[in-house]
C-alpha cells in the first residue's frame, strides 16, 4: 500500500446553514476504482484535501519528487506505485540537489514524466486503448471511455488477459456492431478494418491480410481488433497524436480542446529534437495541472524555457 493512502485528510467544510440559507450540502466520497484513492466532494464542488506525511504537521504537495511520482502511477498507470519503481524515479528527481553537474530539478521532472508514456506498461495498456478507438471507429476516445477501458486491462490478472477482455467486449459494443453490420464474414470484415486504417492514420495494412485473416479463424474479430492495435506500422503512425491526447488524460483529467490538441501536435511532428520535452513542461507546469492537487503554485510556464 503507498504511503500516501496513509496520510492524513484534512477537509475545510463551509456550512451553508448561517443565516438561514437553508441544509448544508452534503460530504460525498467517490470511488470510481477501489483499489485508487477516493474523490471527496461537498455538494458538486471537489474538494482538494491537505495531505500531510503520517505522524507530521508537514504537507505533501506535487512538488514533492515522491508524490509526484506517486500521481504518475495513478494518473497514466492506473496503479499505485510498487516500491521499487517509487523510490527509482523519485530518486532520479531527488539526486538533482546536490549533484556534482548542472541539473534542473523540473528538467528531472520533465524526463521522469515523460518515460511513463514510453513505459511498455504504458504501451500496453493506455496506448493499446487509444489505437482500439482509433484503429476500428476512425476516433479518439473520450477520457470517460478512456478511463474504464484502461481500468479493464489494469485490474485483470495480467496485462494480457486483460488486453483480451477488453477487445472481446469491444467488438460487443454498439458503436463497433453499428459501423461493421455488413461485414458479416471473415474475409469483409478485415477488408474493411483494414480500410478503417488506412483512412484514419495512412498506414495499409493490405500486406498483413492473410494474418488478419487467420487471426480471424483463431479469435474471431476481437483477434482481428487486437492484432491491429499491436501492429508496429500503426503504433509508429499513431504514437506521436496519443502523446499528446494523454497530456490533457493524464495531466488534466479531462478531454482536450481541439485548438490546444492541434497546436501540441504541431509542436511535437515538427520543431526540434525533444520539442517533446517543450510539451510536458508545458502541462506539469501549467496552473490547471497544479491546483489539481491544491491551491499552491510552484511552477510556471517560464520555468521551461532552459529544460534541455
Amino acid at each position: 500500500m503507498s504511503k500516501f493512502t496513509l496520510a492524513v485528510l484534512i477537509v475545510a467544510l463551509v456550512a451553508a446553514t448561517a443565516l438561514g440559507q437553508g441544509s448544508a450540502p452534503t460530504l460525498r466520497i467517490v470511488t470510481e476504482d477501489p483499489n485508487l484513492p477516493s474523490e471527496l466532494f461537498y455538494g458538486n464542488i471537489k474538494v482538494k484535501p491537505t495531505r500531510l506525511r503520517p505522524g507530521t504537521n508537514t504537507p505533501i504537495t506535487i512538488n514533492d519528487a515522491d508524490f509526484f511520482v506517486s500521481q504518475h502511477y495513478v494518473d497514466f498507470f492506473g496503479r499505485f506505485p510498487d516500491q521499487g519503481g517509487l523510490g527509482y524515479w523519485t530518486n532520479e528527481i531527488s539526486s538533482c540537489v546536490g549533484s556534482p553537474t548542472p541539473c534542473s530539478i523540473i528538467g528531472r521532472k520533465v524526463g521522469v514524466s515523460a518515460a511513463f508514456f514510453i513505459e511498455n506498461e504504458f504501451q500496453q495498456s493506455g496506448y493499446f486503448v487509444y489505437k482500439l478507438f482509433k484503429g476500428t471507429l476512425d476516433r479518439l476516445p473520450t477520457y470517460a471511455e478512456f478511463k474504464p477501458d484502461r481500468r479493464t486491462i489494469m485490474s485483470s490478472s495480467s496485462i494480457a488477459t486483460g488486453k483480451t477482455a477488453l477487445a472481446a467486449a469491444f467488438v460487443q459494443r454498439p458503436a463497433f456492431v453499428q459501423k461493421y453490420q455488413n461485414a458479416t464474414t471473415r474475409d469483409t470484415f478485415v477488408d474493411a478494418i483494414i480500410a478503417t486504417v488506412q483512412q484514419t492514420s495512412g498506414v495499409s495494412l493490405a500486406g498483413q491480410r492473410n494474418a488478419l485473416l487467420s487471426q480471424y479463424d483463431s479469435g474471431g474479430r476481437a483477434a482481428v481488433i487486437s492484432a491491429v492495435a499491436e501492429d508496429a506500422s500503426f503504433s509508429t503512425a499513431e504514437y506521436n497524436r496519443a502523446f499528446v491526447a494523454m497530456q490533457y488524460w493524464g495531466y488534466l483529467n479531462r478531454d482536450f480542446d481541439q485548438g490546444g490538441y492541434q497546436f501540441w501536435l504541431d509542436v511535437v511532428n515538427n520543431r526540434v529534437t525533444n520539442n517533446y520535452r517543450a510539451m510536458v513542461c508545458a502541462f506539469i507546469t501549467s496552473r490547471e495541472y497544479q491546483e489539481r492537487f491544491g491551491s499552491s503554485i510552484f511552477y510556471t510556464n517560464s520555468d521551461c524555457a532552459n529544460i534541455n
